[in-house]
């Protein structure tokens, strides 16, 4: 899972993989529908009206401390969308004290963890197109509803011009496990504004507790500016003379020479390298296929250089 992956996966566990409406519920006027907001608030619709999507998050524990906040900026460039975040993690949080800084340029993201022991650094390479959709997948959205949650609308109403939707959503495999959802969405164009997630999970005797809070903010054409330029530290120029580590890839491509499509990457030393396909990948060190590195162990980027050959599975076979 890239770095991005990971800080989406955190940042959305509390929407209970959801931020909508059922498509069949009903509620008093004024009414709206899951579908109406999820297909507003899909990335590449969003980034279809605006030059650059802007969203907070801050999460807060059952005592309501907070636990974290993060800033995600994204923007569509000449081909590609591009994206940042900054998430930071209080004292207060399961993983204590930290800070998390990535940054996608079109075909990969780069991305770096500090906190008060340890300092890392990945860079995730994606393959055969799949950059776009990895990229989107990660940004905080009204994703699809999930099969094994119920949800019923609570209260639906308009003041000062924006819709308030209030839902609860259950979980059905478990006996108790619930979470609601707050909402402000811009009526004129579906735009969910706001949307406050609350987890409650019920316990073996019975009593109902808060696990915590996560406040969503959407925000418009706010100029695109990373707060860190984490590509930078991560990766160099070929002409570099930086003390790096000279990364070169090989990818079968039949129209190559050799059936090898060759790229050097020079990386700062010590940086986790994780290659993103549509299939599972198998990884060597040498052209004939018979030294395997361990995909989980990663490559070794500590020295001067390093060469890895990049197998789609169905192709090693």
């Amino acid at each position: 899972m890239s770095a991005l992956a990971l800080a989406a996966a955190l940042l959305l566990a509390g929407c209970g993989g959801d931020c909508g409406l059922k498509d069949d519920d009903s509620a008093d006027e004024p009414q709206i529908t899951l579908e109406q907001i999820r297909a507003a608030n899909d990335p590449r619709s969003l980034l279809e009206k605006h030059g650059a999507v802007t969203v907070t998050v801050q999460e807060s524990d059952q005592n309501d401390a907070v636990t974290y906040t993060a800033k995600f900026q994204y923007t569509r460039g000449v081909e590609d969308v591009l994206a940042w975040y900054h998430c930071r993690y209080t004292e207060n949080s399961t993983s204590g004290k930290s800070e998390l800084w990535s940054e996608a340029n079109g075909t990969m993201d780069a991305a770096r963890m500090e906190s008060d022991s340890t300092e890392d650094l990945s860079l995730s390479i994606y393959l055969e197109g799949m950059y776009e959709q990895y990229v989107l997948d990660m940004i905080p959205r009204c994703p699809a509803l999930e099969e094994d949650v119920e949800q019923t609308v609570d209260s639906c109403s308009e003041q000062g011009g924006e819709l308030l939707l209030s839902v609860t959503a259950r979980y059905l495999a478990s006996d108790g496990d619930y979470y609601t959802v707050h909402y402000r969405v811009d009526p004129a164009t579906n735009e969910v504004l706001e949307a406050s997630v609350t987890d409650y999970i019920k316990k073996e005797s019975g009593e109902v507790s808060k696990l915590h809070t996560t406040l969503y903010r959407w925000s418009y054409d706010e100029p695109y500016q990373a707060e860190r330029n984490v590509m930078n530290e991560v990766l160099f120029s070929t002409d570099s003379k930086e003390d790096v580590c000279d990364l070169t890839t090989f990818y079968p491509v039949e129209e190559e020479e050799n059936g090898w499509a060759m790229t050097l990457y020079r990386v700062a030393h010590g940086t986790r390298i994780l290659f993103l396909d549509s299939a599972d990948l198998a990884l060597y060190a040498d052209r004939e296929l018979t030294k395997p590195i361990d995909f989980y162990d990663g490559i070794d980027t500590s020295g001067e250089s390093a060469t890895v050959y990049i197998v789609p599975l169905e192709e090693n076979h």
